[in-house]
């Protein structure tokens, strides 16, 4: 009797660890697809050019790491498959503990994931402020517009990006809501000293570019 449930349990291990071979295979031919479709997706939307347009490329460069921000968000994404693909087969092998560290991690990513949706968002609002910038090479008041938005893009999606991922929210939420005050007080005042003109000479500008 005993060697027959020693025989049935060698099978169950058996059949188990070939439906994990099964599971990782699947999990693995996703998440190099996905990476793929990912990255590719993230290259016609121009999200590598307008990092190089920020300048931020000639960083990367100056320290000799080819790093390209559409390749690290397809990690991201093939890192998140495969997670899953963890979690599954942990699972199939009747691994708790395993099964439960994975299952945390999985349940966290999406914040990951809204996260670097921030920051793509971010990147291009920032790119958009440099074409500001040039617009009128012999306007200051361009050059200061473009950098403010620059600036104010980048703190609110950092601040956006930390209480995402959970990083002291209660902090966050505080900053947050301080730094949009005062940003909204900045336009106002700027407004009511004069800022209209300047927007309304920008607009003129940009208009004639346009056309």
């Amino acid at each position: 009797m005993e060697d027959i449930i020693i025989s049935l349990n060698a099978s169950n291990i058996i059949v188990n660890i070939f439906f994990v071979i099964i599971v990782f295979i699947i999990g693995v031919f996703l998440a190099k697809k996905l990476k793929k479709a990912i990255e590719r997706l993230l290259i016609n939307i121009r999200l590598d050019q307008a990092v190089k347009n920020l300048g931020w490329q000639d960083f990367f460069e100056k320290y000799k790491a080819n790093v390209k921000i559409s390749k690290v968000i397809g990690f991201i994404v093939e890192l998140y498959v495969l997670l899953i693909t963890f979690m599954i087969s942990s699972e199939i092998l009747d691994f708790s503990v395993l099964t439960n560290f994975f299952l945390n991690l999985v349940e966290y990513y999406p914040k990951v994931l809204i996260s670097a949706v921030i920051f793509i968002i971010a990147v291009f609002v920032a790119e958009f402020s440099k074409k500001i910038i040039y617009l009128d090479s012999k306007d200051k008041y361009s050059s200061s517009l473009g950098s403010f938005i620059a600036s104010a893009t980048w703190i609110l999606a950092i601040l956006a990006i930390l209480y995402e991922l959970n990083i002291v929210p209660a902090l966050i939420q505080i900053l947050f809501i301080g730094v949009t005050f005062t940003l909204v007080l900045i336009v106002g005042l700027s407004f009511g000293l004069g800022g209209q003109e300047i927007v309304k000479k920008f607009l003129k500008k940009f208009e004639k570019k346009i056309k």
